[in-house]
């Protein structure tokens, strides 16, 4: 709604309030009480006071949290450098606005390095700027999935995930993902990458330190339940097609045993306790944050049969969660209304 049409809204609110009838009688909702009154200018000058009391509320309100693209931008380059953040570069984000035919106009997005375990750590950050200023507002982290280079951040995901939920949205690329320094560990030290990062968005100004969530879709998923048993600091977490039990996805995925062996470090029977650490399953009971998890019935990457498996447990350890499954053969996916359900569940903020 315009300003404009704000205050007129609240001019004839006033009007109710404090009005005339037909015969030039002064009314408070539709009581007569004139004779109450020693004059009537005093009246007058009562409907004046209240009507300049809430358009000055109404401006002062919406003047403290606009702020321009220009002051966006300081504001979070300000931030990054208080946050120790020495190395980052402004995306521009017009080539993806004409991209995904979306208005992006108000949003600023960044891609930054921070620091974990004494690593350069690549990252993004994406916010609409009216969530940015003097206001304190939820934050996402978002985690991919992948592994290496396949699946690495590029420039959008967070800009994406920031204009579908209308969040502040960070994101890192792992270590070993991407431009990021180290070894890609799978859901080893590598979950240090994303703590650190939750570390780094306590100190935005914008951010509210007790609304910040978190998504994972796939091996994000896994790095999500990972971080959930370290920190207790997200307030909700959603999970789509995530890893739970990391020694099944060996099993499942004959393509993947090669790969998982070496970023692991060996197989289950070599390693079980390096795959336990990996797996949900073994470890529902630590989990205390309030999940919201999505699995496709025909899931040929990550298995329904691990989601399904963790519900049971964290139905028995009577934990705080939702489970939705739908019929589809897409890795990861999701329809509108989970979409919607997700944007509903972030903006709660109990």
């Amino acid at each position: 709604m315009k300003r404009t049409e704000l205050v007129i809204m609240e001019v004839m609110l006033a009007l109710f309030v404090f009005g005339i009838d037909k015969e030039g009688e002064v009314m408070i909702k539709g009581k007569n009480i004139s004779k109450n009154f020693a004059s009537r200018k005093i009246f007058w000058l009562l409907v004046i006071a209240v009507i300049l009391l809430l358009v000055g509320i109404h401006f002062r309100t919406k003047s403290s949290s606009d702020i321009s693209v220009k002051d966006a931008e300081k504001q979070i380059e300000e931030n990054l450098r208080a946050a120790g953040v020495s190395e980052y570069e402004k995306i521009d984000l017009q080539a993806y606005e004409k991209q995904a035919g979306v208005d992006l106009s108000k949003y600023v997005s960044y891609r930054f390095f921070y620091t974990s375990d004494d690593l350069k750590i690549e990252a993004f950050l994406s916010a609409p700027i009216d969530l940015l200023g003097k206001k304190k507002s939820p934050c996402l982290i978002y985690n991919h999935g992948g592994n290496r280079s396949y699946g690495a951040l590029k420039n959008v995901e967070t800009t994406y995930y920031a204009y579908q939920f209308h969040t502040i949205c960070v994101a890192s690329n792992y270590r070993g993902c991407g431009k990021s320094e180290g070894t890609d560990a799978f859901g080893g030290d590598d979950v240090h990458d994303v703590i650190h990062l939750l570390d780094l968005c306590e100190k935005l100004d914008s951010v509210d330190t007790k609304n910040i969530n978190m998504l994972g879709v796939s091996r994000g998923g896994m790095m999500t339940y990972e971080t959930l048993r370290e920190d207790q600091r997200i307030h909700k977490a959603v999970v789509v097609a995530g890893v739970a039990d990391c020694t099944m996805n060996y099993e499942e995925r004959e393509d993947m045993r090669s790969l998982l062996t070496e970023l692991i470090g060996g197989t289950p029977e070599q390693l079980p306790e390096e795959y336990s650490r990996r797996s949900a399953v073994e470890w529902a009971d630590e989990i205390n944050t309030p999940l919201l998890i999505f699995h496709t019935t025909g899931d040929d990457k990550v298995s329904i049969k691990q989601a399904d498996k963790l519900v049971k447990r964290l139905k028995k350890y009577q934990k705080d969660y939702e489970y939705v499954t739908f019929e589809s053969n897409i890795h990861g996916d999701l329809r509108k209304t989970d979409v919607e359900k997700i944007r509903k569940s972030l903006e709660t903020g109990t």
